[in-house]
């Protein structure tokens, strides 16, 4: 997965999702933006569902413009901002998830979607960053239930890394070595 690409998820995910008591549906399998691997966890990445405001009334826009400018924690719950088209991130329906629950990159116009506004990155991570940091006060808080999704993946990942597999070996490897060329870009005498 590509930090700031858009993708579709597997139906099984939002299965998963109300089988641990959150909720979650998406009906109409719209494209969530991968926004970032977990800082500490590889492989986890936190995604962002989105939602187009063709279809939205203007009292609806009206609202969740007001939501955006309140002072707390509610004014990350959204972000309206520009992909192809004009975009609502719903940063509060945020939910970590693997590669395994991918579905494919959402293809617009012929290529994969990727978020390339550093204004935008920025701002949606930071909303992002605000939400997590609440859900660690108040685990479970969001309806989809982001503490509990987590640490199931976080053991469906350890039960998968322990099965001694070509494919599981290759994983592992692509990240030994993905860590390595970050130590090396990161090397001052460089």
């Amino acid at each position: 997965m590509k930090e700031n690409g858009f993708y579709k998820i597997k139906p099984e995910f939002f299965d998963l999702v109300n089988r641990l008591g959150g909720r979650y549906s998406d009906r109409k399998q719209r494209p969530v933006l991968c926004c970032m691997q977990d800082a500490y966890i590889p492989y986890l990445y936190w995604a962002i569902p989105t939602s187009n405001l063709a279809h939205r009334s203007q009292s609806q826009i009206d609202k969740i413009k007001k939501w955006c400018h309140e002072p707390g924690i509610r004014s990350c719950y959204y972000h309206i901002g520009h992909t192809d088209r004009p975009a609502l991130f719903k940063v509060s329906n945020c939910f970590p998830v693997t590669e395994k629950y991918i579905d494919g990159e959402y293809i617009s116009q012929g290529k994969h979607l990727v978020l390339r506004d550093k204004r935008e990155i920025e701002a949606i991570r930071g909303k992002l960053s605000r939400i997590l940091f609440d859900e660690s006060i108040h685990p479970n808080k969001y309806e989809q239930h982001i503490t509990r999704i987590r640490n199931y993946l976080i053991e469906e990942m350890k039960t998968f890394q322990k099965e001694r597999t070509p494919y599981n070996d290759l994983l592992v490897s692509l990240h030994r070595a993905k860590g390595k060329n970050k130590e090396k870009n990161n090397d001052p005498e460089r």
